[in-house]
């Protein structure tokens, strides 16, 4: 029936790995079949983006997020972000609020924004609050996944989980992971030389508005980028 021997699969393997050629790598195979980014798209980028800011402002309305971005973290991160920026401003000011200071805001801000709230909510994402016992939803919840089970342990460690992966925290540790995240974006803009005006380096304070604005988009592509290490080798 001529099957493939494990012999002969590990034999191309090593070769692969030695630097061989093949013919038979499936990832550098798929890799040259699928699509990658066009110029084209790119040159539209600016023009969608556009419409979508012209539609926000005709109807009054932030866009943050709607839940077919994939993992429910993304949009989690999306509205967390965006909290900040309403209630706060700017990542400076984030900075010099101590970590109750921002909950307590952000919580009272969820609390008297009806419209802000039902939009989280209605796309799968509950919100914690700072009690860490108290959970807003609406009739779908994204996190914890349904895999049959009727009844799910409710812990301390698997709150934890649900909040880092789909739920809007609003607990102090929450805010003072946010805290951190914004020292750490100083510490890599001050690391770059003041001198360089290379293209080697993306984050720089003017990709960060000099701190004076919180860019919800670009802070969780930072945070899947660098915090969850990430990064592609190629786009």
């Amino acid at each position: 029936m001529e099957f493939v021997t494990p012999e002969e699969i590990a034999e191309t393997v090593i070769y692969e790995i030695k630097g061989g050629n093949t013919g038979r790598d499936i990832i550098n195979a798929l890799d040259n079949a699928t699509l990658s980014p066009t110029y084209r798209a790119g040159y539209l980028f600016q023009s969608a983006r556009r419409q979508i800011q012209e539609l926000e402002k005709k109807h009054g309305v932030n866009s943050i997020a709607f839940e077919i971005l994939g993992p429910p973290r993304l949009s989690k991160l999306l509205y967390e972000a965006f909290l900040l920026k309403v209630c706060f401003g700017n990542m400076r000011s984030v900075m010099k609020t101590n970590a109750s200071s921002l909950s307590q805001k952000l919580h009272k801000k969820v609390a008297s924004d009806r419209d802000l709230r039902s939009r989280i909510i209605s796309i799968g994402i509950p919100i914690l609050l700072p009690d860490g016992r108290t959970l807003l939803r609406a009739n779908e919840i994204k996190i914890p996944p349904y895999h049959g089970e009727n009844e799910i342990p409710v812990t301390h460690k698997n709150i934890n989980l649900w909040a880092h992966d789909g739920w809007v925290d609003l607990r102090v540790e929450n805010m003072k992971r946010w805290k951190k995240r914004f020292g750490k974006i100083v510490d890599m803009v001050n690391d770059v030389p003041s001198a360089d005006t290379s293209s080697r380096y993306l984050n720089n304070s003017k990709y960060w508005h000099d701190f004076n604005e919180i860019d919800p988009g670009k802070l969780a592509g930072w945070i899947f980028s660098y915090e969850e290490e990430g990064m592609r080798m190629k786009a």
